[in-house]
Formats: C-alpha cells, sequence, structure tokens
C-alpha cells in the first residue's frame, strides 16, 4: 500500500485525515453504483480541488493494483483496505472505536473449519460483525465457485467500517447486502447491495426495509414502536419479520 498510501497523504495534508478516509470510500463506492449515486458523489467532492479529486481516482486505481499483486486464483487473498485502517487507527481518534480485525492467518484457519468441499448447496453467510470482511472473504476464496453460489451477508455497527466491506465485496466479486446495524440490538440504519460484476449491475443502496429482506422473512405483522416510529418507506403490506432458518450460515471458531 505504499503508493496508496503516498497519494493519500497528498490529499490529507490539506484535510483532516478521517475525512479523507471516508470521503474515498464514498467515492470509490460510488464509482460502483452504475450512476445510482451521482448526487452523493457530487455533495462529497465538494470543498477539494481538481487536483485532488483527480487524486481520488489514483487511490481508488492503486488499490485495485494492490488487490490484484496479492490475490491469485489459487485463493491468495488481502484485505489493503482494512490493513491501512489498523496502521492508522490512532489518526482516527476517538471514532476508531479501538477496532482491529481478525488476523488474516486466523481467518483462513475458521473459514477452513468451516468448509465443507461436498456442499454445493446456496447459502446466506452471515457476519454479525464483519469488519472490513475479511472473514467472508477468507471463507468465500475457499472454492472458486462460492462467489457464485453463496449470497454473503455481512453486518456492522461502524458505518466505516460498511464501506470497507462494500468495497472489498466489490473487488473480490462476492454477492451479498453489507447492513449498518447494531446485531445485538437489531437495530438497522441501512446499506448496500453488491452484485457480481459480470450482471453490470454494481452497487446498490439499500434503505431499513430493503435490509431487513436479508436478515429476516416476512411471515406476518411488524410491531412498530411508537417512540420511535420507522421512517416512511413505500411498503404495500405489513409484514412479520422472523429469523431466516436452517439456510443461513455464520462463520464460527468452535
Amino acid at each position: 500500500m505504499k503508493q496508496f498510501t503516498d497519494i493519500f497523504n497528498q490529499i490529507a495534508y490539506r484535510h483532516d485525515f478521517m475525512r479523507v478516509f471516508d470521503d474515498f470510500l464514498t467515492l470509490a463506492i460510488c464509482c460502483f453504483s452504475c450512476g445510482r449515486m451521482e448526487d452523493i458523489y457530487l455533495s462529497t467532492i465538494k470543498g477539494y480541488s481538481k487536483d485532488e479529486i483527480k487524486n481520488f481516482s489514483f487511490l481508488l486505481g492503486s488499490l485495485i493494483l494492490d488487490y490484484e499483486k496479492q490475490a491469485n486464483n489459487a485463493g491468495a487473498w488481502y484485505d489493503g483496505l482494512g490493513d491501512f485502517f489498523m496502521e492508522n487507527n490512532s489518526k482516527f481518534g476517538q471514532d476508531a472505536k479501538g477496532q482491529f480485525f481478525t488476523p488474516e492467518p486466523v481467518c483462513d484457519m475458521i473459514a477452513r473449519m468451516n468448509f465443507e468441499g461436498d456442499n454445493r448447496e446456496e447459502r446466506h453467510i452471515l457476519d454479525p460483525a464483519a469488519g472490513s470482511g475479511r472473514m467472508l472473504i477468507a471463507f468465500d476464496r475457499q472454492d472458486a465457485n462460492f462467489r457464485f453460489q453463496n449470497f454473503y451477508v455481512a453486518a456492522d455497527i461502524d458505518s466505516r467500517c460498511i464501506k470497507m466491506c462494500t468495497l472489498n465485496f466489490c473487488l473480490y466479486g462476492l454477492k451479498g447486502a453489507i447492513i449498518h446495524m447494531d446485531s445485538l440490538k437489531m437495530e438497522i440504519w441501512g446499506g448496500y447491495r453488491v452484485f457480481m460484476p459480470e450482471t453490470g449491475l454494481g452497487v446498490k443502496p439499500l434503505d431499513k426495509m430493503e435490509c431487513m429482506q436479508f436478515i429476516f422473512q416476512p411471515t406476518g405483522e411488524i410491531k412498530v414502536n411508537s417512540e420511535h416510529p420507522p421512517e416512511p418507506n413505500p411498503v404495500l403490506k405489513p409484514v412479520k419479520l422472523e429469523l431466516i432458518p436452517e439456510r443461513v450460515f455464520q462463520l464460527s471458531l468452535f
């Protein structure tokens, strides 16, 4: 990530480090959104000079090249975004929440422990505290066909992790949903749907109700808390939300 870091520092020299990283993640997701997030893109680049905006594109190109060097068809993978975040964790201050992601060798070990080589059934693979998504990447890289047959669901309470995970999904061609939520309280704020690159559909932002379908299945009526009513959504009829049954598979150390 040396070239990435050098380009990043050229932008961060005049701006807040945390803001530049957040804005880079947002702009990169916008690039993969196939025109769905143009308003967000334009509002994000405000305050940056033309040269700085150009450097953001160089940042994404540098990141992609780094991933291409570190990953291969034999299953090797690399989480440059997560590594960059952890190496610069102190610069994010209290907003970083003291996060340190699972080391890649441990991710590989857990993935192999949960890997079933002869199981070709399509499943939802869930990580309720996904961070940058490296646990799901490690599992997917156990078998090249997993990218096509499985649907990955990543959840995290940190919006920055959600963006890193979304980009990692895009760079590795994983299909799934990345949901910004509190997995303990089951509070959902939004997220992204990532399609495989072969479809040409890119990334689609999700509202709260759209996120729910990837964690719950509808069976009846939603219970509404009158003190905190949900935001208006174009839902035609109420549903009750229950956990998706056995098709959900969560990676586990034991």
